[in-house]
């Protein structure tokens, strides 16, 4: 082992050990990174019937979340320079809670429309600030608690859509929305308090606690984009994204169009999120101790193709069997989001990169849904947006193949000085 390797090697502590609300507060911010998402779009029907909306205006909604991630995750680094990492979560997840909470107490479309902006606004910056959270306290258990927070993304995706109708149906939609301003809420209160034993830790020569040692995010560089690493990662996560979000979006539909009710098409989803999270529990760990990934993204872009041609050729042979590759493929998302990490040493690093990946990313994949649907439309048909996927896959492919090594933004800032 080289002596570079050896400064690198992060010194290992217990987990609990003088970091128990970092983690916790981790965690549940994790929960809110889509429940925003998955606890309307299953409403959207019946209140689309109440303010007189319809498919076009569902469509909408369906842009708007990676529209939102696109646009505030781009915004984030500017935001954690001027007051740092855990106030902006806070602030983050304050901008949450209160946009899911009035949610309740829109009296239209367009009020419900920002709202939602709103909501979807915090949870973008949120999902940037996590990654360099998780290097910064936990550079020393970066595989497992990457681990913990995407399979909390992921239950904080599941939940929702399982209850939401059945809340509905006991106290009406505007309280079963606003419920799960609750969840944000309380990472607010979990961040507030870490922050604050932070701030009464010991003096840095006295140092015994882990959550004392963390590493403060610096100055962070400002051009990511003279990263190929970066780069190539960016196009990854948006191709990976863009799959995800026309799931997400179009996958009951597809399951109805197979002739089964909707009912199923919305378990469908969740067995999708399900087999994703699952198979997250073991993907971060893999994904960092792999030198070359290439063989991880290239498996998942083929259950795509799998996945996808089911649909395509024969969606009622075996559609839960179709549903599950596609879901085993998009943990890829997962293998994604572990790869900002992968792709810098420092939390300084990590919040660019996280940044640049999830918001120029994010870009990436705000028109797959609008397309898929639109070329649908056009040719009535599901042919056309097959294809459209198909050339996606093709790009993703392209990317998986460039990541050869672990490129970090550091060392290609440095040599680009």
């Amino acid at each position: 082992m080289t002596t570079s390797s050896i400064e690198h090697q992060p010194l290992r502590y217990p987990l609990w050990a003088g970091r128990t609300t970092a983690f916790l507060a981790i965690t549940v911010s994790a929960l809110n990174l889509r429940s925003a998402v998955t606890s309307l779009s299953p409403l959207l029907s019946l209140i689309g019937g109440e303010f007189g909306f319809g498919s076009g205006t569902i469509g909408v909604f369906g842009m708007l979340p990676p529209a939102c991630f696109a646009l505030f995750g781009t915004l984030t680094p500017a935001l954690i320079r001027r007051i740092g990492l855990e106030y902006t979560a806070v602030v983050a997840l304050g901008i949450t809670t209160a946009g899911v909470a009035l949610r309740g107490l829109s009296d239209g479309t367009a009020s419900l429309i920002l709202l939602s902006v709103i909501a979807l606004a915090g949870m973008g910056i949120v999902g940037v600030t996590i990654p360099p959270l998780v290097r910064e306290y936990f550079s020393d258990r970066l595989a497992m608690v990457s681990s913990v927070y995407l399979i909390a993304l992921h239950l904080g995706a599941l939940v929702p859509p399982l209850v939401i109708v059945p809340l509905t149906n006991a106290v009406g939609w505007r309280t079963a929305v606003v419920v799960w301003a609750a969840v944000a809420a309380a990472a607010v209160a979990l961040w507030l308090v870490t922050i604050r034993s932070r701030k009464h830790a010991p003096h840095p020569h006295h140092r015994n606690r882990p959550e004392a040692e963390a590493e403060p995010v610096g100055v962070l560089p400002h051009h990511a984009w003279r990263s190929p690493p970066v780069w190539n990662l960016t196009v990854l996560f948006g191709m990976t994204s863009w799959n995800v979000f026309i799931l997400f979006t179009w996958l009951p539909t597809l399951v109805t169009d197979a002739g089964y009710s909707s009912g199923f098409g919305g378990s469908m989803v969740s067995l999708l999120i399900g087999i994703s999270m699952l198979i997250g529990i073991f993907t971060p760990t893999l994904t960092i101790r792999l030198h070359n990934p290439t063989p991880l993204v290239e498996a998942c872009m083929g259950l795509y193709v799998v996945g996808y041609a089911g649909f395509a050729f024969a969606p009622r042979t075996a559609t839960v069997l179709w549903v599950i590759l596609l879901g085993a493929a998009s943990s890829l998302f997962i293998v994604a989001t572990t790869m900002i990490n992968t792709h810098s040493r420092t939390p300084a690093g990590s919040a660019v990169t996280s940044g640049f990946v999830q918001g120029i990313g994010g870009a990436i994949a705000v028109p797959g849904p609008l397309l898929f649907g639109l070329l649908h439309t056009w040719s009535g048909g599901w042919t056309a947006s097959y294809m459209l996927v198909a050339l996606s896959l093709v790009a993703l492919g392209i990317a998986g193949l460039r990541e050869r090594r672990h490129g970090t933004i550091e060392d290609d800032l440095a040599r680009s000085v």
